[in-house]
């Protein structure tokens, strides 16, 4: 189960609180996920307010998130945490961080963004426009050095959700109307789309409804928007046409009302850029003609794709001018003063208007025609199924356990009597151990007194193997002889003074299964500080493993596979075996053989075991640092030496 935390706006009605609500619902019916919720705010932007199931699941989310929060002294441990905002503001939160954002309306990012997105593992964006402006950005310094985005970046659109109409007490004077929906700030260029509507249709019984707002849906927004609009009215006394302002709140439902309104004929937009454009989006896959400037994300669903693979315009198009953007309008972090942004030229926007007015029954059919490729295009399960991979991986296939081949735990059993009850107990309620698994255990003469446990355990398991020495050939001598003696296709070494959660073999093993290229899985671990902690026993705020996703770089830089890996007994025919010369890192410098050599690893984004950090253990007894250290000392110029030579 992938704990997975969603820090986001997801509840202020506002373009990144409906990322935020998309993320959740995209994760939603996932089985294997285990979903917590920070909320945070955005801008002055309004809240979701109501009683909904919805709204209610939401809140239901962020309680438990504030419990378990609580519960392990504000430490919290995610496995995935996906943040929805800007970059700027992307840290770090769990082992694996996704940033979720609607990216820049200009064709270039902020410096500011750079460092915090190098710092995300992914970045999920809502248009290719938004990815184009991250791919195109390359900053450089004094010295000649160029810096770029390199994390994966991917483009999720947000989905047309197909909810039922609401009533809409709406009277308008004209039986023509054009509609404008958004925030009343320097970007929409809401001043330029009023003046152009003014100045063609001044004397003319036509209307322009406002579906707007200058922050927020609250009264004070409303006067100091109305306010706004009043003055800029000023400027045309006397006119016939007339101006609509709707302020406040309206459902989902009765947003689709507006769209489908029979006095409403076409959306106009003069933005200066969108990073999405919802409302353009939701209008057009409800078949209202849409007005645009020809730049930014709207055209990735106002062009329609034809059989020969050319794109069709299917909206009234305004032309523009790429410039940079104004000074009065630069945000430090944000909005660059080097960067530019579409200026509609309003001449082309009056001539779209008048033209729609004139010739509607064109419009319409276009809007018509573009409406179930936008439906389809940005069909609500489809996008949810994208998102929930790109975060969370794909589903976990149901596999039947009878499948599985047979699994070979191997172990040596040295000086191990204060471990060897709890450790034969811990692997013999593994989930699949009766069935699928065999414990091979080699006694290499220990000192100990183990061998009565041993033999007790192996009058109610048949599956356990079990073999003494008259000498000690060293761990891995030890190791390589279990698995010459294992029968099983799989293969994980199992630590007498580690423990596994009781599906940590089934995971492990249907992970494999799963990936018939991959020759190793691994997982993350807990790490505890007491001998014989069992699964249930270690404490929430326990310090997590967090082992790198494979590459060969995280393979030199460390042993990701560490204390929980699976492996495919045939790895050793193709690489051989544990070099015995090693007391400690062996297994280090086999998995980094075998990576050279083209074997595949791949990481189980799940804590599935607890490594006690044993004082007097081999690897971690302060006493063997010194030659611990040189033997990795070896192992990495070794392998160093290779990878620079591939590198070459």
């Amino acid at each position: 189960m992938k704990k997975i935390l969603v820090a986001g706006p997801v509840l202020t009605r506002s373009g990144y609180g409906e990322m935020a609500r998309f993320a959740l619902r995209s994760l939603k019916k996932r089985a294997d996920v285990d979903l917590h919720v920070i909320p945070t705010t955005w801008g002055n932007t309004g809240w979701m307010l109501g009683i909904s199931e919805e709204l209610n699941w939401i809140n239901s989310l962020i309680a438990k998130t504030q419990t378990y929060i609580q519960s392990t002294g504000n430490k919290p441990s995610y496995d995935i945490a996906i943040q929805i905002s800007i970059p700027n503001e992307w840290k770090k939160m769990a082992p694996i961080n996704i940033g979720y954002t609607a990216g820049i309306e200009t064709n270039m990012i902020s410096p500011a963004w750079l460092q915090p997105t190098q710092q995300m593992d992914k970045v999920v964006v809502i248009s290719d426009h938004a990815k184009a402006g991250f791919l195109n950005t390359v900053f450089g310094n004094d010295k000649g050095q160029q810096f770029k985005v390199t994390v994966p970046l991917e483009t999720v659109h947000l989905p047309y959700r197909k909810i039922e109409k609401e009533d809409l007490p709406l009277e308008l004077k004209y039986d023509f109307n054009f509609l404008s929906v958004c925030q009343w700030g320097a970007r929409k260029n809401l001043d330029q789309t009023i003046v152009g509507f003014l100045e063609e249709f001044r004397n003319e019984e036509v209307g322009l409804v406002l579906k707007i707002n200058t922050a927020n849906d609250s009264i004070i927004d409303r006067h100091n928007t109305e306010g706004r609009l009043k003055a800029l009215l000023s400027n045309y006394p006397n006119r016939k046409c007339s101006i609509t302002l709707l302020h406040g709140h309206l459902s989902e439902g009765q947003m689709q009302s507006l769209y489908t309104h029979p006095k409403i004929k076409a959306i106009v937009s003069t933005t200066h850029g969108e990073g999405y454009g919802l409302p353009l989006m939701e209008a057009a896959a409800n078949g209202l003609p849409v007005i645009a400037t020809d730049w930014s994300a709207h055209t990735e669903f106002l062009y329609m794709s034809e059989e020969d693979g050319s794109l069709k315009r299917m909206f009234g198009k305004i032309d523009y001018e790429l410039k940079p953007i104004e000074q009065a309008h630069v945000w430090q972090g944000v909005l660059e003063a080097n960067t530019q942004w579409a200026y509609p030229i309003m001449s082309s926007y009056k001539n779209k208007l008048r033209d729609c007015f004139k010739d509607h029954g064109r419009y319409k059919s276009q809007a018509k025609k573009l409406a179930p490729f936008v439906q389809e295009k940005m069909d609500e399960t489809k996008l949810h199924d994208k998102f929930s991979v790109l975060v969370a991986g794909e589903k976990e296939k149901e596999i039947d356990t009878a499948l599985l081949p047979k699994i070979s735990i191997i172990a040596s059993v040295f000086n191990a009597d204060k471990y060897i009850e709890q450790y034969l107990e811990d692997v013999t309620r593994q989930t699949i151990f009766k069935d699928k698994c065999e414990l091979v255990l080699i006694n290499p003469n220990s000192p100990g007194n183990e061998e009565p446990v041993i033999k007790k355990y192996m009058e109610k398991f048949p599956n356990i193997v079990y073999k003494r020495l008259e000498a000690d050939p060293g761990i891995y001598a030890t190791w390589n002889m279990a698995i010459q003696m294992a029968s099983g296709e799989f293969i994980t070494n199992a630590n007498l003074d580690d423990r596994k959660a009781p599906w940590s073999l089934e995971k492990h093993a249907k992970a494999l299964y799963s990936h018939p290229e991959v020759d190793l899985v691994y997982a993350d671990s807990y790490v505890v500080n007491d001998a014989n902690v069992m699964w249930e026993q270690v404490k929430p705020d326990a310090q997590r493993s967090n082992f790198e996703q494979y590459t060969l770089e995280a393979m030199l830089r460390g042993n990701p596979p560490h204390n929980n890996p699976m492996w495919r007994k045939s790895l050793h025919e193709k690489n051989g075996w544990f070099e015995e010369k090693y007391k400690s890192a062996a297994d280090w410098e086999l998995w980094l053989r075998s990576a050279f050599n083209g074997s595949k690893f791949m990481k189980i984004n799940e804590v599935l075991g607890a490594y006690y950090f044993n004082p007097e253990g081999m690897s971690t007894n302060p006493a063997n640092v010194s030659w611990k250290q040189q033997e990795e000392k070896e192992i990495f110029k070794k392998y160093m030496s290779l990878y620079q030579e591939r590198v070459k």
